[in-house]
């Protein structure tokens, strides 16, 4: 296998800046996590994030073919200068940036004990207070917000204690939740409810009653509330309801609330016209027990300050702080804008150094494997630091520096390199022989493939990023080590590094939209896998799947763009792929991914199920459009070149006809198997 000197710096770069990538991407969310960010806060940044990076390529492309110029360009443009300082920029702002999010402060937040109590008065959320002068929040009357109670019982208000009163019971383990409208009726025989007494360690219900009983009658707790609508609703608590939902306002705290005289509480009372209806049986049996209680209803907070299951208390969160989290957004949105910027910038390099040159041509795959393998071999050692160190290394940091190194590194090899073939497409080669010309109608002529390309790498975009973006709280969930989050970018990008030495014939044997359509197949098995696996180590065989969803599908999307748009958008066609399934593909795949990771293990297993579906679904409508109508309304005719009588010359030793030369005359627009 011979080895073209003149490209082997780009393999050089492309490994430095994919071994980069490895370094630094399957860790980020890790990382947010450390820093005192939660699930919700992370979701929000990987979203925005992505939907910043769009300006990078969309920026780099279009600048980079003006500064390429056309025919009788600049210097700079001829020698490729402007390409490889452009890319050598992005790389540094890279390298500058990303470490910035080792500065950003750490959120430290305690979540101050909670309960809700109500009566016929009113209700009441009695939160711990924060610091050593026990501050309250100082709630906005006007803003709703969600809270769920549960463990809802009758008690006596001397017998609070806020310790351990918040449940994290999953929902499943409720069955139903009985509502009724609210007419200001009292209590009626249907609301009462035969159970038996408990055992002493049983804390259940708080409900105290005589020592001799064998069977109590117990009214469930009824929550009455005044819907926006002015409408009246009671939410009827048993011991198989689900958390119910309330959507309340909650007052500001007017001074402190004494706990039995030994703490000082924060007291926020609800609005809404809000009461629990108490029944008389109820007091009479409190009362009985203790003569100076008061009767009130007391339910636990279902997960009080998670914003996705109803979290309205979040903010009143000890230590909480929004700096951190607007600091690790723009921060990281500007960040990713720059390698984006780069993938784009690189693919161009790669079709520009080994098909648009007359220095000879390269392979297309063979350049990217140097990639695939830089992207294999740095993410398992990362995530194995903390283990060799024994915890005393911080991960995070060891991978923000390493990206720094490898984006430096590969900055100085693109500019020392001043022979590296990046000279802009040869115009004059397609355009004033007339062999391949490609006029700018094409762009039109050729729209509709390239808008439903660019739609199906959308697609495939959020498939593959509403895994990889939350594949680390997966395996966390399933109690995985950490190495596991390096390997599964390993296992695809290893095996992936043979496809990419014979991806040209590969791609050209199967087919570009073929390969497309496998990759939705897979997708459909993937999905399938993760929803029901239930063994962290199992997910690399899912994760060697990207072997074809990742890795072969860009070089086909690169290869594709390279023959549907013009030579004189050359960088601004390979900016498509990369806006359309690592920017759009992203915004939508991580935001949509979030809910799978937002809720119980059902709600994960279903989100995939769907997601197989959309899959296959996706791939039939595919398959039969596009050999169906697409194929045939965008197949070019084949058409020959005119092959007019040679002319003779005569020498000394007679006559004979010159040999015509085509440049690439098969290579047609057409000609390739789409």
């Amino acid at each position: 296998m011979k080895i073209k000197e003149n490209l082997i710096t780009l393999k050089c770069v492309l490994f430095c800046f994919f071994g980069g990538i490895s370094c630094l991407f399957p860790f980020l969310l890790n990382h947010m996590t450390s820093k005192g960010l939660t699930k919700d806060m992370s979701w929000i940044i990987s979203t925005v994030a992505a939907c910043v990076a769009i300006l990078g390529p969309a920026i780099a492309g279009p600048v980079a073919d003006k500064f390429a110029g056309g025919f009788g360009g600049s210097k700079i443009s001829k020698s490729g200068t402007y390409l490889r300082v452009m890319i050598a920029i992005c790389m540094i702002l890279s390298a500058v940036f990303y470490p910035l999010l080792l500065a950003i402060p750490t959120v430290v937040k305690t979540p101050p004990e909670v309960t809700f109590i109500c009566d016929e008065q009113g209700g009441a959320i009695i939160q711990e207070g924060c610091g050593p002068e026990k501050t309250c929040y100082n709630w906005n009357e006007e803003e709703r917000g969600l809270l769920k109670v549960s463990k809802c019982r009758f008690t006596c208000e001397s017998d609070i204690k806020l310790t351990s009163t918040t449940t994290t019971i999953s929902p499943e383990e409720y069955t139903s939740t009985a509502s009724e409208e609210y007419d200001g009726a009292d209590y009626n025989d249907s609301d009462l409810v035969e159970v038996e007494p408990k055992d002493d360690d049983e804390d259940e219900y708080e409900f105290p009653r005589r020592s001799n009983a064998t069977m109590d009658v117990i009214p469930l707790p009824h929550l009455c509330y005044t819907r926006d609508n002015g409408d009246g609703i009671c939410e009827v608590f048993s011991k198989y309801s689900n958390p119910i939902a309330l959507n309340v306002n909650l007052k500001p705290s007017n001074g402190h609330y004494s706990d039995n005289g030994t703490e000082e509480l924060c007291k926020y009372h609800i609005g809404n016209n809000f009461r629990c209806r108490i029944p008389e049986k109820i007091t009479s049996n409190l009362t009985a027990v203790a003569p100076d209680c008061r009767p009130i209803v007391r339910c636990d907070l279902f997960e009080p300050y998670n914003i996705s299951q109803g979290g309205k208390l979040v903010v009143s969160e000890c230590g909480y702080s929004n700096i951190s989290f607007w600091l690790y957004l723009i921060t990281r949105s500007i960040a990713d804008i720059f390698p984006a910027a780069v993938v784009t910038l690189l693919d161009a390099a790669v079709i520009i150094a080994t098909r648009e040159t007359s220095t000879g041509r390269g392979d297309v795959g063979k350049q990217f494997a140097a990639g695939v393998l830089g992207f294999a071999l740095f993410a398992p050692i990362i995530s194995n630091v903390d283990v060799w160190s024994d915890g005393e290394v911080d991960v995070m940091t060891v991978s923000l520096i390493s990206f720094a190194v490898l984006m430096v590194l590969g900055a100085i090899i693109i500019l020392v390199d001043g022979k590296m073939p990046l000279s802009p497409p040869e115009w004059w080669w397609h355009t004033r022989c007339g062999l391949l010309a490609m006029p700018m109608s094409s762009v039109k002529k050729y729209g509709l493939e390239i808008g439903a390309l660019s739609l199906i790498l959308v697609m495939l975009g959020i498939f593959w990023n509403a895994i990889d973006v939350y594949l680390p709280w997966r395996i966390a969930s399933l109690g995985g080590p950490p190495v596991i989050v390096g390997l599964s970018i390993t296992i695809g990008a290893l095996f992936a590094i043979f496809f990419m030495l014979i991806a040209e014939r590969f791609v050209d044997y199967c087919g570009h939209t073929n390969l497309l359509i496998t990759a939705f197949v897979l997708y459909i098995i993937q999905y399938t896998g993760m929803a029901f696996i239930t063994e962290a180590w199992f997910l690399l065989i899912c994760e060697a799947l990207e072997i074809f969803t990742l890795h072969l599908l860009w070089i086909t999307a690169v290869l594709y763009l390279r023959h549907l748009i013009p030579r004189k958008f050359t960088v601004s066609g390979q900016a498509l792929p990369v806006i359309a399934h690592f920017c759009l593909g992203r915004v939508i795949g991580a935001y949509i991914g979030g809910f799978a990771h937002s809720g119980d293990k059902f709600q994960f297993i279903e989100f995939h199920q769907w997601m197989a579906v959309a899959a296959a679904i996706i791939a039939i409508i595919y398959f039969f459009s596009y050999h169906m109508y697409l194929k045939p309304k965008c197949a070019a005719p084949t058409q020959h070149p005119p092959r007019p009588t040679p002319a003779l010359i005569q020498n000394g030793n007679g006559s004979y006809t010159p040999l015509r030369v085509y440049h690439n005359g098969r290579a047609k627009k057409g000609q390739f198997r789409y």
